[in-house]
């Protein structure tokens, strides 16, 4: 009894320390590229990127914020001090839709 409750504490612990990028089946993801404005025509490849990166991740992606929050991390450019300015409005109050919904980020995006 004590060794199957050894394996199991075992195994436990080598699925939290996995890391994020793989889920429970031991599929991996990654997003490979930033994003910036100077090539619109990689938009859609990017943003699927990110879908595919939160279903292989769904607990850690369960809201909208996060989704926004951790795409931003992978913008540049232009378009990175676009949402920056966003995000600096908050300091004055003034919310913006897209903070908190992932449909409204992505046609900000657009």
């Amino acid at each position: 009894m004590a060794e199957v409750l050894s394996r199991l504490a075992n195994t436990l612990n080598s699925n939290q320390t996995s890391g994020p990028n793989t889920n429970l089946r031991g599929t991996k993801a990654h997003i490979s590229d930033t994003f910036s404005s100077t090539e619109p025509d990689k938009l859609n490849n990017f943003l699927f990127q990110c879908w595919l990166y939160f279903r292989a991740n769904p607990v850690q992606f369960d809201m909208d914020i996060v989704k926004i929050n951790f795409t931003m991390t992978y913008l540049t450019g232009v378009v990175q001090d676009w949402f920056e300015v966003g995000l600096n409005q908050e300091d004055q109050s003034i919310l913006q839709d897209w903070l908190s919904n992932w449909n409204l980020f992505v046609d900000e995006l657009h």
